[in-house]
């Protein structure tokens, strides 16, 4: 690949052997990406993006003063067109906050299968922007509200919807449906295992069915004849799978 098609892309992060550690993997693992440069904080951080105007950022959540998540927040207002990868030492709540979000994320310590996925995304996926849209549903996500949303794709960008209001997801070929209160509903060009692993953290979703996921919140009853279906309350009859049929039963005792 040329110079100028490479994707050059910022580390700012507070740790200085955390910056050459991911520096050194980049340099090791693609030629497709130049490090234009590195910063310890937010305001630094700022100063380099305004002078490079990178294509993507490394970009570490927790820093001393201002945070990553704080100054992602400032380069939506600015807008900030490129891309955003978050490395993080988060726990568990937070990375489920993440896959909610669409939001690319690498946990430390850095695993080198994962950058190298985060680097093939970031070259073939060059041209799509971060949105503000993942950013307010990460937001929420990690606020301590209990209104954990979902971020979905959708023709301009993203959209979020909340988590609680989901009855069922369909699969559709290569897209999904989402079918949501009040009879609201959504088509997705994603795969129903990629909402599988994104509401891998919630309880109360099953998968009682290869085609289908479903909120067992809005189950109003189990019928075992033919084979075996869930009603739920929008009178939406799902098909249980022979061999989950058990799995489900004891899910819902």
């Amino acid at each position: 690949m040329s110079e100028k098609l490479k994707v050059s892309v910022l580390i700012i992060d507070d740790s200085k052997q955390a910056r050459k550690l991911l520096r050194l993997m980049l340099m090791e693992l693609t030629t497709d990406i130049h490090v234009v440069g590195e910063a310890a904080d937010v305001s630094a951080g700022l100063n380099l993006i305004d002078d490079f105007h990178p294509d993507a950022i490394f970009l570490d959540i927790e820093m001393p003063g201002q945070s990553g998540l704080q100054l992602a927040e400032i380069l939506i207002q600015k807008p900030f067109k490129g891309s955003i990868v978050f490395t993080t030492a988060y726990n568990s709540y937070a990375i489920k906050a993440f896959r909610l979000s669409a939001i690319d994320y690498l946990l430390k310590p850095i695993q080198e299968d994962q950058l190298i996925e985060a680097i093939e995304k970031l070259i073939s996926e060059k041209q799509n922007q971060y949105n503000a849209e993942r950013l307010n549903a990460l937001s929420e996500n990690l606020s301590e509200n209990d209104k954990e949303v979902l971020c979905i794709p959708n023709q301009s960008g993203f959209e979020y919807i909340p988590i609680a209001e989901i009855e069922y997801i369909e699969a559709d070929g290569s897209y999904v449906n989402i079918y949501c209160i009040n009879k609201r509903s959504k088509t997705v060009s994603k795969n129903l295992k990629y909402f599988e692993s994104a509401l891998l953290d919630f309880s109360n979703f099953i998968r009682p069915h290869r085609s289908y996921i479903v909120n067992k919140d809005f189950i109003t009853n189990y019928i075992k004849s033919d084979g075996g279906f869930l009603i739920l309350k929008s009178d939406v009859e799902i098909p249980i799978a022979r061999e989950r049929k058990q799995a489900i039963q004891e899910i819902l005792k």
